[in-house]
């Protein structure tokens, strides 16, 4: 019996492995999977970008809104020019004070904000918010507010403000243009002054220099107003001018200063002493009053350039490699606002602001 048991089992073994197989065959023709795990098909970098963008769009990452509450004197500016001008995107200015619950930042101008500051915002500011004080008058133009903790961040002409916006800046030539020209020049010394003030260094050290050298002056003060085309003219046509400002600050250097150097003229300079004036422009660009023993010596200076034309043409060889610009205004502290409040979340007050500014 053994033997015949043996063989049909191999049979029965036999038929099994052909009925498996015969079944596997048509499995594999027939059964058309849905999913190939073995082949997943990929997905295009492109697409990976256009979904994170998608994603950034969809308000995961919304635009930094800045309000500003008043503009500042009344100038108005262009609140979409924050990419063209500085390249800052992320960035949305606004003046719609419907949007102060969503703004992330406020400006403030100091000197459009009554000192009561009966015309603040009578709503509560939304914990995030950041306000931004704004002021590019001297400490001493500039009247007192008695206020603390109210605001987050400030901007102003001192290199110490969270931001810093100075009146202009000296800047490297990269497109090549030629500033080193001279413009013609028929007038020596030329000064231009509305807000007298008979005791400002200013008037004092006008008053004893205009005994030595010839001094043309226009201005409210001199009975001779002149528009701001008429302005641009007399100052390119003056071999130095009087850039005189009305106090004396550190890192206080006006567009007193700026106008002049941009208009192809030596400007002489009252204001910080000459270390800080080096520390935004070059050395050589001006004089200083502080480097003459009396506004006599300062003269007697002017008038040995007015005869050499060389030395007096060392004045301008910055102009090779550097260009002078005045800073707009306004846009350019609320696009900076913008972005440094974009790119820093983390708290901040100002806890004294009468201590910081006024001292």
């Amino acid at each position: 019996m053994e033997p015949q048991n043996s063989s049909r089992c191999r049979q029965n073994f036999l038929i099994a492995v052909a009925l498996i197989t015969c079944f596997s065959a048509i499995f594999y023709i027939y059964y058309k999977p849905t999913v190939n795990w073995l082949n997943c098909p990929s997905v295009p970098i492109h697409d990976i970008s256009r979904n994170i963008t998608e994603l950034a769009s969809s308000g995961e990452d919304p635009d930094t809104i800045l309000l500003i509450w008043i503009w500042p004197f009344g100038l108005k500016f262009d609140l979409e020019s924050c990419g063209s001008l500085y390249g800052m995107h992320g960035c949305r200015l606004t003046d719609d004070r419907s949007q102060f619950h969503r703004a992330h930042g406020v400006l403030f101008h100091h000197r459009d904000i009554h000192w009561d500051l009966s015309n603040m915002p009578k709503l509560p500011r939304p914990p995030h918010q950041k306000w931004v004080w704004m002021n590019m008058e001297s400490p001493t133009n500039s009247p007192n507010t008695n206020v603390k903790d109210l605001f987050n961040l400030t901007t102003t002409y001192r290199r110490d403000s969270d931001i810093m916006v100075p009146y202009g800046r000296i800047l490297e030539n990269t497109g090549g243009e030629k500033h080193n020209e001279i413009p013609q020049k028929n007038k020596l010394v030329c000064w231009i002054v509305s807000n007298w003030n008979s005791a400002h260094k200013r008037s004092e050290y006008y008053s004893e220099l205009q005994k030595h050298i010839r001094i043309e002056t226009y201005g409210n003060h001199f009975g001779k107003y002149i528009s701001n085309q008429e302005y641009l003219d007399v100052v390119s046509s003056c071999k130095f001018f009087l850039s005189f400002e009305n106090s004396i600050h550190k890192d206080y250097i006006t567009e007193k200063l700026f106008n002049p150097l941009s208009l192809g003229t030596v400007p002489v300079v009252i204001g910080p002493s000459r270390k800080n004036y080096e520390e935004f422009v070059p050395g050589s660009a001006f004089i200083h009053v502080d480097d003459f023993n009396s506004p006599e010596k300062l003269a007697e200076h002017l008038k040995v350039l007015d005869k050499n034309e060389d030395l007096y043409r060392q004045y301008f060889s910055w102009r090779e490699h550097f260009v002078a610009r005045r800073a707009p205004f306004g846009l350019e502290h609320a696009c900076l606002a913008c972005d440094h409040i974009r790119r820093n979340k983390n708290y901040r007050v100002v806890k004294d602001l009468n201590s910081w500014f006024w001292g």
